[in-house]
């Protein structure tokens, strides 16, 4: 969590090593994340962003078989496989109604939550979310991060969440981090913590 500017994006897309780092290394499973190939950061890191727009044609189905994309041949065909694990988590989040549908029609939350589906589909060990509750009404709000919650511990996948949510982020994490608007990391076993959740509900 953070003001504007303060560096959320940044840090997830270094995170992510899509921006050159200063300083420091990020390891995921104690490999460094600039040494992993294309297909290996695919299986390894799933992102969600506030993008929603994707070519007019494509049906919910088609984009949640994009989640697949990091498994498969130079064909690009999903195995049986693939299509089970698309209907399993069709099946757990009750999307199946909407599948034939043009993805650019559907309303924004249910667009969020198939882009949460794909992300899960795509079974990587880390997703990174950037502002998923962006253009969102309150009821999609909570609805997300309560979805998020339940796959994290049904899935065993750990979250990274960038966010302005705070009342909803501090029910629904296990652990919140904070860039102040002097860039200062800090997390929530620090005693500043508290006042800089203040200063953020006040300014």
């Amino acid at each position: 969590m953070g003001a504007n500017g303060a560096g959320k994006s940044t840090l997830l897309k270094s995170i992510m090593g899509e921006l050159p780092l200063q300083s420091g290394e990020v390891l995921l499973f104690d490999k460094k994340i600039s040494e992993f190939s294309a297909q290996e950061k695919a299986q390894a890191v799933a992102i969600v962003t506030t993008e929603r727009n994707f070519n007019p044609y494509l049906t919910v189905w088609d984009v949640l078989s994009l989640g697949r994309v990091p498994y498969l041949n130079f064909f690009a065909q999903l195995r049986q496989e693939d299509v089970q694990i698309i209907e399993s988590y069709v099946s757990l989040l009750g999307i199946g109604d909407w599948l034939q549908n043009k993805f650019n029609r559907l309303s924004d939350g249910q667009k969020q939550k198939v882009l949460i589906a794909r992300a899960f589909i795509q079974d990587a060990d880390l997703i990174v979310l950037d502002e998923p509750t962006a253009h969102l009404d309150v009821k999609n709000r909570v609805e997300v991060f309560s979805l998020l919650q339940k796959l994290s511990k049904d899935k065993n996948k750990a979250i990274i969440c960038a966010t302005h949510e705070i009342n909803i982020a501090l029910d629904y994490s296990d652990r919140t981090w904070m860039i102040d608007k002097h860039a200062n990391f800090i997390d929530d076993s620090s005693s500043k913590f508290n006042q800089e959740i203040v200063y953020c509900n006040l300014f």
